[in-house]
């Protein structure tokens, strides 16, 4: 008898000690909490989240971490802010336009990283023209507006042409198979957009072949025109010396929003011209390639039945490209 009664005074001071000794633990338990992205852009947004409980715990680090696959940690894109514990907001930089993200707020201690909650959001997609310069607008035969800008004494327009017709209101084939692209299976005038999507269309345009980019029907706006090599070089003429040794530092949208997170002048660029060159891909020999890649490809209107002249444009501009004529690429044009 008196054995079982030790035996349970143990018992219950053994439950007394787990219980006191979880009672500690949650009193020392420290909560991250992944709150809210705000202030989205096509390339930056800004995170809050919060960070509870006992306030002599050791915190080393907090901020947020991100990436396009869940659960997203610090072998991901991550941010390092200020404070301990309490409310934070977190700068999100280096995003893609028109991409799914997900996002976890973290802290360091001295022996472990604690992630919170995940939130995804998405990124718009809209085109960065320079807020510094004064644009001009024209409009092609389908009602498409453009923003047009003066670099030197030429006048480009500053985005992608998305024509589906020519000056005199005949229609472009609208080529869907892939893989009359580069094949020479199509010799006449086409365009694609790019995954053959046409969600595509406003900020990038559509991927046009040599044949309507050199056909006599026009397929600029009228009063304007298919830029020839020669205009090309008048144009990398103009915006010489070199800064840092290239061109496109001056021509390309500024920011992360379409250009490769890959491509080291992605955060140098300027776009002081406005000109505001994109990477809006190419249809080649059955596939599409290069959408937010480290180059823009553009058609001239210089070429014959053999092969046509492309430009490439990424750090500099690489003029007079010769490419297969079924290739599909964007326009850029110029005014009479």
């Amino acid at each position: 008898m008196i054995m079982k009664t030790i035996k349970s005074l143990l018992n219950v001071c053994i439950l007394g000690f787990l219980v006191l000794s979880c009672e500690k633990e949650d009193k020392t338990e420290t909560y991250i909490n992944t709150i809210e992205v705000q202030n989205i852009t096509s390339y930056s947004a800004e995170c809050t989240s919060e960070i509870s409980g006992d306030e002599s715990f050791p915190i080393v680090a907090r901020g947020v971490c991100w990436g396009k696959n869940e659960q997203p940690t610090l072998g991901n894109s991550f941010s390092v802010d200020d404070g301990g514990f309490g409310a934070s907001s977190s700068k999100i930089t280096g995003l893609n336009a028109n991409s799914l993200y997900y996002l976890r707020a973290y802290y360091r201690s001295e022996t472990d990283t604690v992630y919170g909650n995940q939130i995804e959001f998405s990124t718009p997609d809209y085109i960065l023209f320079n807020p510094e310069l004064t644009y001009g607008t024209v409009t092609d035969i389908d009602g498409n507006e453009y923003k047009t800008i003066q670099i030197g004494d030429q006048t480009w327009i500053a985005e992608n042409l998305k024509t589906t017709r020519y000056q005199n209101g005949d229609a472009i084939t609208h080529e869907t198979d892939l893989y009359k692209w580069g094949h020479f299976q199509i010799q006449t005038g086409a365009y694609i957009f790019y995954d053959n999507n046409e969600s595509n269309k406003d900020v990038h345009g559509a991927l046009y072949n040599w044949y309507a980019a050199s056909d006599s029907r026009n397929i600029a706006p009228e009063g304007w025109r298919v830029p020839t090599v020669e205009d090309w070089k008048k144009l990398s003429d103009y915006i010489s010396p070199f800064q840092n040794g290239y061109y496109g530092y001056k021509l390309r949208e500024t920011t992360s929003a379409h250009w490769s997170f890959y491509d080291p002048m992605r955060l140098a660029s300027t776009n002081s011209t406005g000109f505001t060159a994109i990477p809006s891909g190419k249809a080649v020999s059955g596939k599409f390639m290069d959408l937010g890649a480290q180059y823009a490809y553009y058609w001239t209107g210089t070429g014959t039945q053999d092969g046509s002249s492309c430009i490439y444009l990424g750090e500099d501009i690489a003029i007079d490209f010769m490419q297969p004529n079924a290739r599909g690429f964007s326009i850029r044009c110029i005014k009479n």
